[in-house]
């Protein structure tokens, strides 16, 4: 078994001796959720598998040059898996956001969100049952072998004995790299938009969705593995952190509200928006606040500078 960085404090840290407890520790979370998501009587145990399997995810794809692992513990694999615990877990955050919203809308709207309400418990019960059914599949317990194998038994390339603090800056930048050339950042709600404001986020989001999901998605990775490093780096790396988490949380909430759109429509047909005026002037509203809370930190991070000394900070002042 690799040693832990706390373990290797006489010898010189490599990225493998990073990497090992990272991965055993989001496996041990898996395996040990495992009985609860199969009870489902905690929503959390679904959601609490589901990060763990992402931040898995993540951690092999960004230390993919230096890992010798089998396909079936792979990207893919894992995102297969990832995916079939999504579908309940979209719909358990469904559940919460129309109860959240319905308690304070007009009694005719909320007889028109029964039948939405009823839709998404009847669609979590099929959801559910489809993942009951891969924990004891073939192919996740062909995945639990590959991850037991390569635990006990880690393969690395050659290059993962490379001494960790002058290979630390390349993994994060070049994350860092394919987020920041991200066309996300240059939605500009100002120079798209003619109409009202709330009104304009709609239509950006209507336009662009899957532009800032993309974003959002490559900020998680970043973060997940920024997170794994705090103390390899002055006070300011923990500030990016921060942003990134809040981005991260700011465009899941509009993420949300985006879908619960969509199995609204799926579910009462296109006139949704007119049978749930008060409902859908609130999913606007909420949308248009948490771009409020975008737009200083988008700002921030389409300047230059901003951009230029984060690069430098992950490479001269990594603490070795």
């Amino acid at each position: 078994m690799t040693l832990s960085p706390q373990e290797c404090a006489s010898t010189p840290v490599t990225l493998a001796d990073y990497i090992y407890p990272a991965i055993q520790k989001q496996y041990i979370t898996i395996i040990t959720l495992e009985a609860d998501v199969l009870a489902d009587e905690d929503l959390e145990a679904v959601h609490q598998m589901r990060v763990s399997l992402r931040r898995l995810r993540s951690q092999i794809q960004a230390f993919a040059p230096i890992l010798d692992i089998p396909k079936v513990m792979g990207v893919k694999q894992i995102g297969q898996i990832g995916r079939t615990l999504g579908k309940v877990r979209d719909l358990d955050v469904l559940q919460e956001l129309l109860k959240n919203y319905r308690s304070s809308l007009p009694e005719s709207e909320q007889t028109h969100l029964e039948k939405v309400a009823a839709t998404l418990v009847k669609r979590r019960r099929k959801e559910i049952s489809k993942v009951k059914l891969m924990l004891d599949d073939r192919e996740y317990q062909y995945f639990k072998l590959g991850m037991n194998n390569w635990l006990n038994s880690p393969q690395y390339m050659p290059n993962a004995r490379i001494e960790f603090g002058s290979i630390l800056p390349d993994l994060l930048l070049t994350v860092a790299g394919q987020l920041f050339l991200n066309p996300g950042w240059w939605i500009d709600l100002n120079s798209e938009t003619e109409i009202g404001l709330e009104s304009g986020v709609s239509q950006l989001l209507t336009i662009h969705g899957e532009t800032m999901h993309g974003l959002r998605k490559q900020v998680k990775a970043l973060r997940y593995l920024m997170e794994m490093f705090p103390d390899r780096y002055p006070d300011r790396y923990r500030d990016h952190l921060k942003d990134f988490k809040q981005i991260h949380q700011i465009f899941g909430n509009i993420q949300d509200n985006l879908v619960l759109d969509k199995f609204i429509r799926k579910a009462l047909g296109k006139r949704s928006p007119i049978k749930l005026p008060t409902l859908y002037e609130r999913i606007a509203r909420s949308n248009y606040l948490n771009w409020q809370n975008w737009q200083p930190i988008q700002e921030r991070y389409r300047q230059s500078e901003t951009k230029h000394n984060f690069k430098l900070m992950l490479i001269q002042d990594i603490i070795k």
